[in-house]
């Protein structure tokens, strides 16, 4: 009766069923465009050192960029910002607040999983980088603000979240790195005959 019942509903309903190849009236094809990034970043993911030097050296030119401009503050202040908020994330266990307990009870090991991946933080970080070194190049969006003011609010901002930080890792009794797997004692070597 069940089956007669789902299959009286399907020939009722008057939206087509997806039988067959996918509606081709899309403007762009972002699978395909996720593959294609995917090409270019899979290869990158074990150059850790190598992305992170890149990363630096990226920001060292932007900071050289603003310091001879003496302007784009604001863009620095927001790329400063969103920088922050993904290192909050990267600090960050993948789980929800409510879910975990206080402190773990057992003597279970649990490797500590970010809610965002060293390698996205990276990618991330480079392209915000990317986009607010393209920003100093268009006059039309510096905003005059003074950039003594925004380095005490950026500066304040951060020693309020990274305390807020401390405090939940404190709470829930995590660390954002792996620790080694505790192993039972081996038998001492004088035991041994």
């Amino acid at each position: 009766p069940q089956s007669e019942a789902i299959m009286e509903a399907i020939i009722r309903s008057s939206k087509p069923l997806p039988i067959g190849p996918a509606d081709e009236t899309e403007l762009c094809d972002w699978k395909r465009i996720d593959r294609i990034l995917l090409q270019f970043s899979d290869p990158l993911v074990p150059w850790l050192r190598c992305r992170w030097l890149f990363f630096l050296l990226l920001e060292l030119a932007f900071a050289w960029r603003i310091y001879a401009l003496e302007r784009h503050y604001f863009a620095v202040y927001v790329l400063a910002i969103y920088v922050l908020n993904q290192v909050l994330l990267f600090l960050s266990p993948a789980t929800e607040d409510d879910h975990l307990p206080a402190r773990s009870k057992s003597s279970e090991y649990r490797p500590f999983v970010r809610a965002l991946s060293e390698f996205r933080l990276w990618c991330r970080g480079t392209l915000a980088t990317m986009a607010a070194f393209i920003v100093t190049f268009i006059d039309d969006l510096d905003l005059d603000v003074d950039g003594r003011a925004l380095l005490v609010y950026f500066v304040l901002l951060f020693v309020y979240t990274m305390k807020q930080q401390i405090m939940h890792m404190v709470q829930y009794g995590y660390v954002p790195w792996n620790k080694p797997k505790k192993r039972a004692h081996e038998k001492s070597e004088a035991l041994d005959v």
